[in-house]
């Protein structure tokens, strides 16, 4: 255990460059929270929203009245019988024909009402849009997370299995020098050290490479320490509760998850554009009012302009319409199927891993004691550096496999979690 400890203080170095500016380690949870605050492709795709808000803003406005003006002068100076020449003025009220209308388009048809239904369907699609948008974003970073954490696992296994390579080199220098072994048997205790030092030095370039991927999934700029507690972390992997069985999985993917309610929300606004279409097929109209003086005769009426539809009764707009909602109706029946299909095969794999994490870790425990006990016999004279070798390369190859079969256990539980979308607090075990 204080081994591990020290290897894992090593490999938090790594990291952020020295001890002294380590940070505060992250967890699954904190870097979900990060990538809700802070990732760039999430705040632009939250934008969409108030869009779809300013839209149904838009929508809900009336139409607004227009006031007309037409002034007619008389031109003609003839001589008009029982009225004295007066000169050509606008000013003139026996010369002048003054024309004011105020008319305004009316909403007989509930053509106001349905483009507002539609804009709040859009406005919830735009939601649930999002929130489908943050689902795949978290799904990213929690998969990116476990990269990082798998590439930190490599490091550390290296820099162990080079630290007992050392042991042994500098053990085979002291042999050497007492004549008990020959050179060969210390250049091949080196060339093993030095094969893992060449390991050590890819790994660490990749560990660092998934830092970078992470830190920008986050949107931040900091340095990054992978928490050595979280739960991803343990040897002993992650659970899910009792209570969470296939069917109970299936019943919270298809409540929970985003896709499924934005295909929900992509019909109804198929609907609200069906009810829209139909009742922008209706003729506008416009009604108002006039006052009219002529020639100091003061005149006052009514004014309406009724459309004739006998051309364009927005024949396409509802033929679009229709196609659309059939296709929303096609989407809503898929969806449910993609989901089970999903959540099925995440939960098979999951229990898959797990079975593969199980034997894996009674291999380690005997890829330990084997290790141990050739070691001993090697330091007492009882086995030969063969012997050693193996039981080194054997025990090697048992945590490389073991760490591997941890890693495929936690993506499959972060795709279970992200097929059912799940509570968040079942990232913390």
């Amino acid at each position: 255990m204080i081994v591990f400890k020290k290897l894992w203080y090593q490999l938090a170095a790594l990291s952020v460059g020295s001890m002294a500016s380590a940070q505060t380690p992250l967890t699954l949870q904190r870097v979900l929270e990060q990538v809700r605050a802070n990732n760039p492709v999430l705040r632009v795709e939250r934008l969409n929203i108030p869009i779809a808000q300013a839209n149904q803003v838009t929508a809900n406005l009336r139409a607004n009245p227009y006031l007309n003006n037409q002034t007619l002068v008389e031109l003609s100076q003839t001589p008009v019988p029982g009225r004295p020449a007066d000169p050509i003025s606008v000013l003139n009220r026996g010369r002048r024909q003054f024309w004011l209308q105020a008319t305004k388009e009316f909403d007989v048809f509930g053509k106001r009402p349905a483009r507002s239904q539609f804009a709040e369907a859009g406005t919830a699609l735009a939601i649930r849009n999002v929130a489908e948008t943050e689902r795949t974003l978290l799904f990213d970073a929690a998969n990116r997370y476990v990269d990082a954490w798998y590439a930190g696992t490599q490091v550390s296994l290296l820099l162990q299995a080079k630290d007992n390579a050392d042991t042994l080199t500098r053990l085979n220098q002291n042999r050497l020098h007492n004549l008990v072994i020959s050179r060969t048997d210390l250049i091949r205790t080196q060339l093993l050290s030095d094969q893992y030092l060449v390991l050590l030095h890819t790994a660490q370039q990749d560990f660092r490479n998934r830092q970078n991927e992470l830190r920008f999934a986050m949107g931040s700029a900091d340095s990054l320490v992978i928490s050595e507690n979280d739960s991803l972390l343990n040897t002993i992997p992650v659970t899910l509760p009792a209570d969470r069985s296939l069917d109970t999985l299936l019943g919270l993917a298809a409540t929970n998850r985003a896709d499924a309610q934005a295909a929900h929300a992509t019909l109804e606004l198929a609907r609200r554009n069906v009810d829209l279409q139909r009742a922008l097929a209706r003729p506008r109209n416009e009604a108002g009012v006039i006052w009219n003086p002529q020639n100091t005769i003061l005149y006052g009426g009514t004014y309406i302009t009724l459309e004739l539809p006998l051309y364009n009764r927005n024949q396409g707009g509802i033929q679009k319409s229709a196609v659309l909602l059939g296709r929303a109706v096609l989407i809503d029946s898929v969806v449910p199927m993609r989901i089970r299909l999903e959540v099925e095969n995440a939960y098979q794999l999951l229990a898959s891993s797990r079975q593969n994490v199980d034997r894996y870790t009674a291999m380690r425990l005997d890829a330990d004691r084997v290790l141990a006990s050739v070691r001993y016999a090697y330091l007492r004279g009882a086995s030969t550096l063969i012997d050693w070798l193996q039981a080194q390369r054997f025990w090697f190859d048992t945590q490389k496999g073991y760490y591997s079969s941890a890693y495929s256990y936690h993506q499959a539980y972060v795709r279970l979690l992200y097929t059912t979308r799940l509570p968040a607090e079942l990232c913390q075990a």
